[in-house]
């Protein structure tokens, strides 16, 4: 199926995203597509006029989409239909969180608003000071019923009251540190995970951690470079670092399972766990299976054109984007 437009600029990182049985996708002019998550057929299209770099969030009810000029679109899963609109701070370069009440949308300025999901007004919106230098994009905020739960640009991850967005805890993952901006890039790009009342963080240039969610304490940290999504399961926590190289890690300790290092350096996105299998692509188009006892490759699968970090997975099937803006959905044995 087609997603738009190509998304050749390394800098773009539009994923599909899953509400039911469909599964939508944006380009990077602001055309929306939604089709159906088994059989492909296309269920609508909307036109956002408006330039988007990052994927959308959704519910049973509504996707929402933010745009490089601050505008927050949200339109209804089952006709595209534009249930409102509304305005933050700055460019939005992470998805938008969406619970049954409420939106959290980041601004590249480092700002977090939350909106009404009913009609998008704002409840509340607290500023962080982010760093000149950062990567592109930001990683997705986390919304619990009550709170919300954010990786910063400088290392920080911290916990806000949903009710009015006061921090209630933080932690300093990684401190910034060399001699130029350039070495001091500490961000947190790819999207915390939380599992049994702890979460998992990684930082580009800096650290992994597992942090206690109840009152911000690191459990366990250790030395790694990544921004691209991470997976987990019972037992290990699979991250892909900023070289290519694949890793499980104990969840309990952090100690290395294993690392797959044969696609070091051929643009590899994050890890997504599939019906028992570890799923990753390159830029160059293949899909890699690895098995996560192991590390070991597999399968392989050759698409057109490379795959865009990060890949969605739910209901044991895979979706993701390529550069040539095509739309694959598969499901693994």
């Amino acid at each position: 199926a087609s997603a738009g437009s190509d998304q050749k600029d390394d800098l773009l990182r539009i994923a599909p995203v899953e509400s039911g049985d469909r599964v939508i996708v944006a380009d990077a002019k602001g055309d929306v597509f939604a089709y159906n998550l088994k059989s492909g057929k296309r269920l609508w299209e909307a036109e956002l006029d408006m330039p988007i770099s990052v994927g959308g969030g959704a519910n049973d009810v509504m996707v929402v989409f933010g745009s490089d000029t601050g505008k927050v679109v949200a339109l209804a899963v089952d006709s595209g239909k534009t249930l409102w609109q509304a305005t933050v701070s700055t460019a939005v370069e992470a998805a938008p969180s969406v619970g049954d009440n409420n939106v959290v949308v980041r601004s590249k300025d480092g700002s977090i608003t939350l909106l009404s999901a009913k009609d998008g007004s704002s409840a509340w919106s607290v500023s962080h000071n982010e760093p000149d230098m950062t990567l592109q994009g930001q990683s997705r905020a986390l919304l619990f019923p009550d709170a919300i739960a954010v990786g910063y640009d400088d290392g920080e991850f911290a916990i806000l009251s949903r009710a009015d967005g006061r921090q209630l805890w933080k932690n300093q993952v990684a401190l910034p540190m060399g001699r130029t901006e350039i070495d001091r890039m500490v961000d947190i790009d790819a999207t915390p995970l939380f599992a049994d009342a702890v979460f998992y963080v990684a930082t580009y240039q800096g650290r992994i951690a597992a942090i206690n969610a109840k009152g911000g304490q690191t459990i366990w940290s250790r030395k790694f470079s990544g921004f691209t999504d991470m997976s987990i399961d019972q037992n290990a926590l699979y991250a892909t670092d900023a070289s290519g190289i694949v890793w499980a890690l104990d969840r309990r300790t952090g100690e290395p399972l294993w690392r797959q290092s044969a696609l070091a350096y051929r643009g590899v996105t994050g890890p997504a766990l599939s019906n028992g299998k570890l799923v990753v692509g390159d830029k160059e188009g293949y899909l890699h299976v690895l098995d996560p006892q192991t590390g070991a490759i597999v399968g392989r699968l050759r698409v057109s054109g490379g795959l865009i970090d990060p890949m969605r997975t739910e209901n044991n099937m895979v979706a993701a984007v390529t550069r040539d803006g095509d739309l694959i959905v598969f499901d693994l044995p």
